[in-house]
């Protein structure tokens, strides 16, 4: 299994992925730096993703609105996916949950790579 990483920023993208790497996950993690390059991603190997790390603050096309699309998709709506965003008001978090009613986590930025570990890695386990 695959696991996707949208974030526009590379440095937040090498630091999930380092964690990821660092809970047991050795198959590849594609990244992606907005939602239209995720679309593109997860059209051609949702198949083989297991896990969607998405932020909500991007160009072109924010993770909430990447989000709702993800969740009309039938194909695609059971991908365990968290949110991983600094937009941590209790707001933003409903209309996340709102967006993606399958929404299996939501993580504030910043955070410890021993959170974003604790949030993720039963889904992790179930991978490997």
């Amino acid at each position: 299994m695959k696991i996707l990483v949208v974030d526009d920023s590379a440095l937040q993208r090498k630091m999930i992925i380092q964690i990821i790497r660092k809970a047991g996950f050795q198959d590849e993690v594609l990244e992606a730096a907005d939602g239209q390059e995720a679309i593109q991603l997860l059209g051609t190997n949702y198949k083989d993703i297991g896990l969607v790390l998405c932020d909500w603050n991007m160009p072109n096309m924010s993770g909430g609105e990447f989000l709702e699309g993800v969740g009309k998709v039938p194909q695609v709506a059971k991908i365990p996916f968290f949110m991983v965003t600094s937009e941590g008001t209790d707001a933003k978090i409903k209309e996340a949950y709102a967006k993606h009613p399958l929404l299996r986590g939501y993580i504030v930025k910043p955070f410890t790579p021993e959170q974003l570990k604790e949030k993720i890695d039963p889904v992790l386990k179930t991978m490997i």
